[in-house]
């Protein structure tokens, strides 16, 4: 998740819309040769089982794994084989693929016997009898990347293009090349008249089509860089760099990353102009079409309300085409917070198709998708979600990161679809084949009394992203410095499904300092305050039942943002949702600024406290808050520690340098202090 600090049922008879009917024109949807004509056959009923009160399916258990280190290779050949991957699976769970270190790391810790190929497409070969075919997509139409992924799975395919046909000695199962104009829009209805009455109902995948990588070797030439860390748009200006030292190529690309990765406040853009030789050759407003054209690359940034803005490490990059012959190019940009602008002649990424959670989709027989939950394709993605019934995944991300994010969540929260950010979960497929044991118990409550003094616990968020358990949270899990003082760490319950070897790692790891508590907001990213009112118990219930089942008995919940960034505190009936269904000790609720503090509520309620920055910043501002307290009984804070940017260690310098009548604890004996406070 990125607004921190940077996803069921038995099968229904019926949804609560029905389904997309009849087949749109040929003609209208750029179909030169008309609709391809499906063969193959769904996933075996026998090997993905959805069980009740579940939101993801159980897979065949394994007891090993055939390791193939895919990491060299790049998205057009993971694609085939992470298609590959979850067509194998689905009946015999068995491949599991290296795609970065991490991937590496988790292996000794499966309870598994590993068997590895030296070369990855070994499993092409040892598997082809398991291929029906090749579905071959359109790089030039790139939503046939998804299109193409969900026949694959409906008819038991893997996901080529024509050149990897041709190479392997493919047959063609179903060819999408010159079908359809790149129109998404076009493309997505016909998938919903055609694919989606035999898609799965359990679980909706959205997945970018493409992503971009950077090529190696370019040099940026950096213009301008904001020194002071500013944090509240007081430097907002128009700032003129010279481009003329980028000119030799027909184009220039201007990037705007963050001076201060570590704070969470980089470049917000309000409006660009470039000018060659006195002319303007490029004007645009963030967000607007105007901008379109010349955005090169905006998929580590957002935008939100008329600006672009980019955070930590994310940044993004215009592209304007100069006319020949031109000696002089300058740009007026409008910007604020911690900017760094920079310059070359050199193209620095390139596109590939987005492979990762695919075996997921295929293995499953998924619908996978790409709709901007805002804009245009608003509606078909509300369309969508009405397809399906209350407590099923949403599972896969959102366009836009940020803003896509906080209309994406809302849009599914009102339908009743639980969010599960998994575009980056890898090997999802064999990971829930294989059997481990998931901890029931909660720790032991406490029976002290709270004193007169600043009780302080301290969470790292993302928790709810079951990429960032299965990645960035093991890198950070691994570090040093875990175990000195008390650190909450927000974990996934549905990884009891997806990945229980994952989830049985960190519970048998765990040190007396370390807590799980449950990521937002329960069994899945959602904001409670938009469910409609009389469904919402579907969504505590599943929780509760998870939560029963991992042992965790505190949610950091999300409330839904509103204009200006602020989350308004949980109304009671969500919460007295959470107090019927949820064995919970507490809810720490997103709120950055701390103001929430709600001991008598239906569920023990506080806010966050999340000053930017690093240690430092974050230990003036909490002493400030400390000495704002009037020392008329005891003060409770809970701080939020951004995932992406700190590690245990700058966790452990934060706490090691406080006053002493600060005391650090976990939220389990926080919870049980502050409830006594009603």
């Amino acid at each position: 998740m990125t607004s921190d600090l940077h996803h069921a049922q038995p099968a229904h008879p019926f949804s609560r819309r029905a389904v997309l009917a009849g087949s749109v024109g040929a003609a209208a949807l750029g179909v030169g040769m008309g609709a391809p004509a499906l063969a193959g056959g769904p996933p075996d009923a026998r090997a993905v089982h959805w069980k009740r009160g579940h939101v993801f399916p159980m897979f065949s258990a394994t007891g090993k794994i055939v390791v193939a280190d895919a990491r060299e290779l790049d998205g057009f050949d993971r694609l085939l084989l992470i298609t590959l991957q979850g067509l194998v699976n689905r009946d015999r769970p068995e491949i599991y693929l290296i795609l970065d270190p991490v991937d590496e790391t988790w292996i000794p810790d499966l309870p598994v016997r590993a068997t590895r190929v030296e070369d990855p497409f070994i499993l092409l070969e040892t598997y082809r009898d398991r291929v029906a075919g090749a579905v071959v997509y359109d790089m030039d139409s790139p939503h046939t990347i998804n299109l193409a992924t969900t026949i694959a799975g409906l008819r038991g395919g893997i996901v080529a293009n024509a050149e990897q046909v041709q190479a392997h000695g493919l047959s063609v199962l179903e060819d999408l090349t010159g079908r359809f104009e790149d129109d998404p829009a076009a493309v997505h209805d016909w998938a919903m008249s055609t694919l989606w009455p035999e898609c799965t109902r359990e679980v909706l995948v959205g997945l970018p089509p493409t992503h971009t990588v950077t090529v190696e070797g370019i040099t940026w030439t950096e213009l301008l860089r904001e020194e002071d860390r500013v944090t509240d748009s007081s430097n907002l200006d128009t700032y003129t760099v010279d481009l003329s030292g980028s000119l030799g190529a027909d184009a220039i690309f201007l990037r705007l990353s963050d001076a201060f990765p570590q704070d969470g406040w980089g470049p917000a853009v309000h409006a660009v102009e470039v000018t060659a030789d006195g002319a303007v050759i490029a004007s645009f407003v963030p967000g607007t079409d105007e901008e379109t054209s010349f955005l090169f690359d905006g998929s580590g940034s957002s935008t939100k309300e008329g600006l672009r803005f980019a955070d930590g490490g994310g940044s993004f990059i215009y592209r304007v085409e100069v006319p020949a012959g031109t000696s002089a190019v300058s740009a007026a940009i409008e910007v604020e917070n911690q900017f760094v602008i920079s310059a070359t002649d050199q193209a620095p990424i390139r596109v590939e198709p987005f492979a990762s959670f695919r075996d997921f989709a295929v293995a499953t027989g998924a619908l996978v998708s790409w709709l901007p939950p805002s804009g245009a394709s608003g509606s078909q993605f509300e369309d969508l979600l009405e397809q399906v019934e209350p407590g099923t995944a949403y599972a896969g991300w959102f366009s836009n990161d940020v803003s896509g994010e906080w209309s994406g969540v809302e849009l599914c929260s009102r339908a009743g679809v639980i969010v599960v950010a998994a575009d980056f979960y890898a090997n999802g497929s064999v990971l829930s084949a294989i059997r481990a044991h998931v901890s029931a118990t909660p720790s032991a409550r406490s029976t002290a009394a709270p004193e007169n003094r600043t009780y302080l616990t301290l969470t790292i968020g993302e928790g709810d992203n079951i990429q960032y358990c299965q990645r960035h949270m093991r890198e950070l899990w691994d570090d040093p410095g875990r175990g000195a003082v008390p650190m909450n760490w927000t974990v996934s319950p549905l990884l009891e499904d997806i990945g229980p070897a994952l989830l049985h790692h960190f519970q048998v790891t765990s040190t007396e300092n370390d807590l799980l508590v449950c990521g937002p907001s329960g069994a899945g990213y959602t904001y409670g305050d938009s469910w409609p009112e009389d469904e919402l118990a579907v969504f505590t219930q599943l929780s509760g039942r998870y939560q029963k089942r991992t042992g965790l008995d505190v949610v950091y919940a999300y409330s839904t943002p509103v204009p200006g960034g602020v989350s308004p505190v949980l109304p009671d009936w969500v919460l007295e949702s959470y107090a019927e269904d949820v064995e919970l000790r507490g809810i720490i609720q997103t709120d950055e600024s701390g103001r929430i503090t709600d001991a008598g509520a239906a569920v023990p309620l506080i806010g966050t406290f999340y000053p930017p920055g690093g240690v430092e910043e974050f230990r003036s501002e909490l002493l400030a808050r400390i000495q704002e307290h009037d020392g008329d009984g005891p003060l409770f804070l809970a701080g939020l520690i951004n995932a992406w940017n700190w590690t245990p260690s700058d966790v452990v310098a934060l706490v090691q340098g406080l006053p002493e009548d600060v005391e650090v604890l976990l939220a389990d004996e926080f919870f049980d202090l502050f409830a006594q406070t009603a």
